[in-house]
């Protein structure tokens, strides 16, 4: 299998949004005038390169409602996902804050955004380096900057993904769709398999096989746990997990939409859990 370069460039025209895929500051004006409607309160965690590294979250979060974290742009050539959660925001009414306790991680790798790189401006993998250690975040070696204002959030973090964690990727190699997925089963449930389902209303369904060494079975890779942000959660408690891969091969804003869908079907799904 080839491998992705983390310093190649990859950007594409988005028609929905009027610009290119790295655009970054029409992509955080739009952000912005969504948290406005909505009225998100802002939380920054940190900073990445020159750009603050925000939480958002719904106002007012109460105990007894389900508490879930999406998060989208750890590797900058998978835009879709920030983009595809700028779409979910456009269609998100308010009245969904008196159900679920929402919290969001927009743009994970500013930098890496800004060029179409994979990696972060400083050759790091934002995605790498979560580790667990008697029940805490800990950083190694691969851990990147963000990850490591990640880390020192965690406690944050893990209420957030109380419920659930979904972290939006791309793979830019493939023409199909699969997703990591994680329940406490020995197969994908219901909830793997709706989420999978609902990417494979836009694009094809990965064959069986094998993707970065992990296998794939109906489109699904099940319970693998490496250090992962969203394994990260999982191993901290998050009830359910799941990584979503649009393929960067096809078209542009069709990745945004699909994005846009998985993240109203797994709020959805959480929801229908409780």
């Amino acid at each position: 299998m080839s491998s992705r370069d983390p310093f190649a460039s990859y950007t594409w025209k988005s028609d929905i949004f009027s610009c290119e895929s790295n655009d970054i500051s029409t992509f955080y004006a739009c952000l912005k005038e969504q948290v406005t409607r909505l009225g998100l309160l802002e939380r920054t965690l940190g900073d990445a390169g020159r750009y603050p590294l925000n939480l958002y979250q719904s106002p007012a979060q109460k105990s007894g409602q389900p508490s879930l974290l999406i998060s989208a742009g750890f590797h900058g050539e998978e835009a879709a996902g920030p983009w595809g959660m700028l779409h979910f925001l456009n269609e998100l009414e308010p009245e969904l804050f008196q159900r679920i306790n929402l919290s969001l991680l927009p743009l994970v790798n500013p930098t890496g955004f800004k060029r179409g790189h994979r990696f972060n401006k400083l050759g790091q993998n934002p995605n790498r380096g979560f580790l667990v250690e008697n029940g805490r975040g800990k950083s190694n070696d691969d851990t990147s900057a963000e990850g490591k204002i990640l880390l020192e959030h965690s406690q944050l973090l893990q209420a957030a993904s109380k419920e659930g964690i979904l972290t939006c990727h791309e793979d830019v190699l493939q023409n199909d769709t699969y997703i990591y997925s994680f329940e406490a089963n020995q197969t994908p449930g219901h909830f793997s398999r709706t989420l999978r389902d609902t990417l494979g209303e836009f694009f094809p369904i990965a064959p069986d096989g094998f993707i970065d060494d992990c296998p794939v079975a109906d489109g699904i890779i099940f319970n693998h746990f490496d250090l992962s942000f969203e394994a990260f959660l999982v191993r901290l408690g998050a009830n359910v997990g799941v990584c979503s891969e649009t393929p960067g091969k096809q078209n542009f804003d069709q990745r945004v939409l699909a994005n846009s869908a998985i993240m109203q079907t797994f709020i959805e799904q959480v929801i229908a859990r409780q």
